[in-house]
């Protein structure tokens, strides 16, 4: 019987749940190749594409290729409809309130022209006046030994008239002003984080770095154990209550103590989002979603400059900035969890559920008994708990390895040289929006040359003309400011496209089960080097541009390590625009003689 024939319905059902599962090999056969009428109706072939392009090998079994544009996710629902630009679109918003919480310390422990401060019954003395005489050195953290509490505002002139205040002792302030005329109330003057606290705004940069670290390792396999969905707004829950948190606390310590929460939940926020964005997605449009995710990073940078210059006050822009992350959280009943974690945990009920709702948006007709296609690479669906050893393993050893220096070079590069552009003065609003406006058209432009080149070569290609670049700075003649600015800013250009694209690069080297790992385990090498970074700074004191040529060997020394990874991520996106990938399909015709 021909499968174009007309077919009773009960016929119809037959053929579309003819899978045969060879159980010796431990293969999967899809058995519907054609379409199906039943009344006016015609149903679709069922045109398997076996997850991941399965191919036999000499021994029988079955092989995935992670690189293949299609699987069977992507034969239902489409590679990108409208489905998947409406999540991937909601979940990158979820990078603006992140951002917000990793830039905002630029502005809310900015540092502040500060001075001994009057006492109360002395607050009518102007206050040039009281710095020229209390303080005649123009020091910051001490005034000279005077009786204050004997004197007052009519006599207090008079007083420092009849002694030599260069000869008095210095003591140290008990107190202190803080110049108000560009910035407000920060946490520097708040918690007085001056002269002998000064060593204090380190500890509380690191508190944020270092927790950022630890999540971005636990998230990956928390999320790889209990799905991206659950994790993901789990984590971005805490955040906001830590982020609202933090704009009540009194005391430094618990300051220090949220912003390290914040740490955690900030980059697990990120690294959970971005796989999820990317499972969300297949094929071609994959990559270029997932450079697209880091776009509101840039973006947010100068949204931060805005809110702080607006509202002066650390507190109320603390309230600010996490107002858009608490409103996101709305939509976690509808948020879809990764359909390639579901499919590799074997969870079908889950999956087409998922798939009859994304095909319906998407405007794609399912076939009959589609469900029963729903199989894991594997012949079982996968129960095996994977956990941070397995990126060491002997399969995984080397690429690990090979990730971990490329991320530590690109953010030790991306970070150093975005605080040594801050050190060129000038208006720091108008800087960090002009920061943020490169860093928007480098990632828009790298989405151009990867599409062409492909992510390998371009990773590449960005490492090297970075690193060339802040060596270069060494042998500029004095004087030449402007050529040091522009080799710095190529600098800039190169390692934000590296910053780009490299979640997206690693991520196609694991397996679904291990993807957040990898990525998170790129992101604790970049947790660390953010820690490292500002002190990589001190050797300014050794050598001018020593600390720039430190990183651009850094930056060097990624590149070379990407020579040991095989280009085959590009390969296969290049094939993949092409032609289109095999398709393994059993014919019916047989089945059904």
């Amino acid at each position: 019987m021909g499968i174009s024939q007309r077919l009773e319905p009960e016929e119809v059902f037959k053929i579309g749940c003819m899978i045969s599962k060879d159980r010796s090999k431990g293969i999967a056969n899809a058995a519907f190749d054609g379409s199906a009428e039943v009344g006016d109706v015609k149903y679709p072939s069922l045109d398997y594409k076996i997850v991941n392009d399965y191919r036999r090998t000499d021994d029988s079994t079955i092989v995935a290729d992670s690189e293949d544009d299609s699987d069977i996710i992507s034969e239902y629902i489409g590679h990108y409809g409208r489905w998947q630009f409406l999540w991937t679109f909601l979940l990158c918003l979820f990078q603006i309130p992140t951002t917000f919480h990793f830039f905002c310390l630029v502005f809310q422990a900015v540092d502040r022209e500060h001075w001994c401060a009057r006492p109360a019954h002395l607050r009518a003395v102007p206050l040039q006046l009281w710095r020229n005489l209390t303080q005649p050195e123009g020091g910051r953290c001490s005034l000279v030994n005077a009786p204050y509490h004997q004197l007052s505002v009519l006599n207090f002139t008079d007083y420092f008239l009849t002694v030599n205040a260069s000869s008095l002792e210095q003591i140290s302030c008990s107190g202190y002003e803080f110049d108000a005329s560009v910035f407000g109330s920060t946490i520097i003057s708040e918690f007085g984080l001056v002269c002998d606290k000064n060593h204090l705004n380190s500890i509380v940069e690191m508190c944020y770095l270092v927790g950022a670290a630890l999540g971005s390792v636990t998230s990956g396999w928390i999320s790889d154990q209990f799905g991206r969905r659950h994790t993901f707004m789990g984590f971005a829950i805490v955040q906001a209550s830590a982020g609202y948190f933090i704009g009540l606390v009194r005391s430094l310590e618990m300051f220090m103590v949220a912003r390290m929460i914040i740490g955690i939940t900030s980059m697990s926020v990120t690294v959970v989002g971005f796989v999820l964005v990317v499972e969300l997605v297949s094929g071609k449009p994959r990559t270029v979603i997932g450079i697209l995710n880091i776009l509101p990073v840039a973006i947010s940078y100068t949204f931060t400059a805005g809110i702080a210059f607006y509202t002066r006050e650390w507190r109320l822009m603390q309230f600010i900035i996490t107002t858009p992350g608490a409103v996101l959280l709305l939509m976690w009943y509808w948020l879809p969890e990764s359909p390639r974690w579901l499919l590799a945990k074997g969870r079908t009920e889950e999956l087409k559920r998922l798939i009859d709702t994304a095909a319906r948006m998407n405007g794609r007709l399912l076939p009959l008994n589609y469900e029963k296609t729903l199989i894991a690479p594997s012949s079982e669906p996968s129960k095996e708990i994977v956990s941070i050893l397995d990126l060491f393993r002997k399969k995984y050893f080397y690429t690990t390895l090979t990730m971990l220096v490329i991320w530590f070079a690109i953010i030790v590069l991306y970070c150093g040289i975005t605080l040594h552009l801050g050190h060129l003065g000038g208006d720091i609003y108008l800087n960090t929006v002009l920061a943020g406006a490169v860093e928007a058209a480098t990632i828009c432009l790298s989405i151009i040359a990867v599409l062409k080149l492909g992510l390998w070569i371009n990773l590449f290609l960005y490492m090297t003309v970075a690193g060339i670049a802040c060596i270069v700075m060494n042998f500029v003649p004095d004087g030449n400011l402007w050529i040091i600015i522009m080799l710095a800013l190529i600098a800039k250009c190169a390692t934000g496209a590296c910053n780009a694209i490299i979640s997206t690069f690693t991520a196609g080297y694991y397996p679904t089960t291990m993807r957040n790992l990898g990525v998170g385990a790129g992101n604790f090498a970049a947790g660390i080097a953010l820690i490292i970074v500002p002190y990589m700074w001190l050797l300014e004191s050794t050598g001018q541009y020593l600390p720039l040529t430190v990183m651009g060997m850094c930056s060097l020394a990624g590149a070379v390590s990407l020579l040991a990874l095989n280009d085959k991520q590009s390969h296969g996106q290049r094939s993949g625009n092409e032609n289109t990938s095999s398709i393994i399909k059993t014919s019916a015709n047989d089945q059904i003689d």
